[in-house]
């Protein structure tokens, strides 16, 4: 596979740079800082420089191919793959925010238009307290934890993983067991969701082959899509 990387020293977010001009097919890029990092829902991603790894993938979206949910799920597993290559206990909060100690590490932002999907990746390597400090939710990064990380070496690792993903998933070939061996929500599990218009408590059933999370409220079974849920414990 042809791949061209592109690092840069700024940039206002990785995934905006991707979707502002025509690359290669397959195109990598990195940047040392963002200065309008993004998250899910329109959140900020915090990105100070020389503090994480923020890279972007752009690829050519196949003919067919719509599960952006899907590819999220099983981005986050290639991921997190790689976390706990360094030290064990990286799990995923359904359907791609990876945690350790219950707290945020690593934040997953997939993107489609017409011709091109794009996947953002946060990784929090060097971040102090302080900077975490803003965060929405609890947050920590490899530092914080005392796991030793090289930026060069887990940029490597999670190129690896993240194009071998993306081709197992656009293929066909993801297997949804994998996300829930590595899921914080596991079968059983009472969670309450948040949707637009109502609020629930729900026993979880598991995830179906499409990467929805399927739950019980008071005998109904909801199939739940993460683009219009939040899920708290």
């Amino acid at each position: 596979m042809n791949i061209k990387i592109i690092n840069l020293e700024t940039v206002d977010s990785t995934n905006e740079f991707l979707k502002r001009e025509n690359f290669s097919p397959v195109t990598v890029v990195t940047a040392k800082n963002q200065t309008n990092g993004k998250g899910r829902r329109g959140k900020k991603w915090i990105s100070p420089k020389n503090r994480g790894l923020y890279i972007s993938f752009l690829f050519r979206k196949p003919d067919n191919f719509e599960n952006l949910q899907l590819l999220s799920l099983s981005t986050a597993v290639g991921v997190a793959k790689v976390l706990n290559r360094l030290r064990s206990g990286f799990t995923i909060k359904w359907p791609n925010d990876i945690l350790i100690n219950g707290r945020k590490i690593c934040g997953i932002l997939p993107e489609a238009t017409r011709d091109k999907i794009i996947i953002g990746i946060g990784i929090n390597l060097y971040h102090t307290a302080e900077e975490l400090a803003g965060a929405d939710i609890p947050a920590t990064s490899l530092s914080i934890e005392k796991i030793k990380a090289d930026r060069k070496v887990i940029t490597e690792m999670v190129t690896d993983n993240v194009i071998s993903y993306y081709q197992k998933t656009v293929s066909g070939e993801f297997n949804i067991a994998e996300f829930e061996n590595l899921s914080l929500i596991q079968k059983g599990d009472e969670i309450t969701i948040k949707t637009e218009k109502e609020k629930f408590t729900a026993k979880v059933l598991g995830f179906d082959r499409e990467g929805f999370l399927i739950a019980e409220k008071d005998g109904e079974i909801k199939r739940l899509f993460a683009g219009e849920v939040s899920v708290r414990f």
